[in-house]
């Protein structure tokens, strides 16, 4: 009695090639073309004796001739075979389309080739490419707005302190040429409450690019919330930094609401070795502290005084 495997093999030796999906085709060892299939006829739409009797390289662009010549046919002397080889051939209207070639020596010395059309396949992976670049895109699009301030353009709280941390393993802890200053707009509320939110929001626009446009190309500078600002300077010293807090001074006052300048009070700290960020934050914002105790409008240093 006939098991269920032998009656696939019996039906299977009765299909013919011309009922596979794909070409199928066979060369001599002087690569003339003896047998081609129907899907050269249905598929590719030549006529059998147009290219039986002929060189395979009729079917084949220049590139895939030359491609054919210098890596197939050495690879199926010395393995006997190849595998997914990526070649364009002709139709018969000369219209050119990508397939992908698998073949082998037999006993007979015969070449056999089957080819399949990657059209498809292609079309899947330029919209794979297309699709990862646009996912790249959205990617470093979201990172930008997950890292800088709406409002301002400067960066947030989050990454002004990621960025600050990185900074800081590059500054010579010997030198402590690394300072943090925060910069608090006086009497804040005071503008949104006389003359609104709008306002508000156009001081902080004008106050952040005011800072943007003196500080370093090294600078860190950041909208760390609210009225608040922060400058992260890695090449600095006291005097430095007492020099640029009055040029902010200065400047913030040409910032004008309603009659009244901008005014602003700064806190400043610095780094020594194995601080963190948050570390000389909190120094900082206790100058600031101070500064506002003394009047705002003003500059004070963090002293352990």
């Amino acid at each position: 009695m006939k098991n269920k495997n032998d009656n696939f093999k019996e039906k299977f030796l009765n299909y013919s090639p011309d009922e596979f999906p794909n070409g199928a085709l066979v060369t001599n060892d002087s690569r003339i073309i003896v047998y081609v299939n129907s899907y050269f006829t249905t598929e590719l739409l030549w006529k059998v004796d147009d290219i039986v009797g002929k060189n395979i390289d009729v079917l084949l662009t220049k590139p895939s001739c030359i491609f054919f010549q210098s890596y197939i046919i050495p690879t199926l002397s010395h393995e006997k075979m190849c595998q997914e080889m990526q070649l364009t051939t002709f139709n018969a209207r000369g219209i050119r389309i990508p397939i992908t070639v698998n073949a082998a020596v037999g006993e007979d010395g015969y070449v056999y080739w089957s080819f399949f059309n990657s059209s498809k396949r292609d079309q899947l992976y330029d919209e794979l490419i297309k699709a990862r670049e646009r996912l790249i895109e959205t990617t470093d699009e979201l990172k930008l707005l997950a890292s800088i301030d709406e409002l301002t353009g400067l960066l947030n709280r989050r990454e002004m302190k990621y960025q600050s941390n990185l900074a800081l393993k590059d500054v010579p802890s010997e030198q402590h040429l690394a300072g943090l200053l925060i910069l608090d707009i006086d009497h804040f509320k005071k503008i949104n409450d006389t003359y609104g939110h709008l306002e508000g929001d156009r001081v902080l626009k004008k106050l952040g690019q005011l800072l943007i446009s003196q500080s370093e190309k090294t600078d860190l500078v950041s909208r760390f919330g609210g009225e608040e600002f922060l400058i992260f300077r890695p090449n600095t010293n006291r005097d430095d930094m007492l020099l640029f807090c009055k040029k902010l001074h200065v400047l913030m006052a040409d910032i004008v609401v309603g009659t009244i300048s901008l005014k602003g009070s700064i806190g400043v700290s610095f780094f020594s070795e194995r601080m963190t960020f948050d570390d000389v934050f909190t120094q900082a914002d206790s100058a600031l502290y101070n500064a506002k105790e003394l009047g705002r409008n003003r500059t004070e240093i963090y002293s352990n005084n």
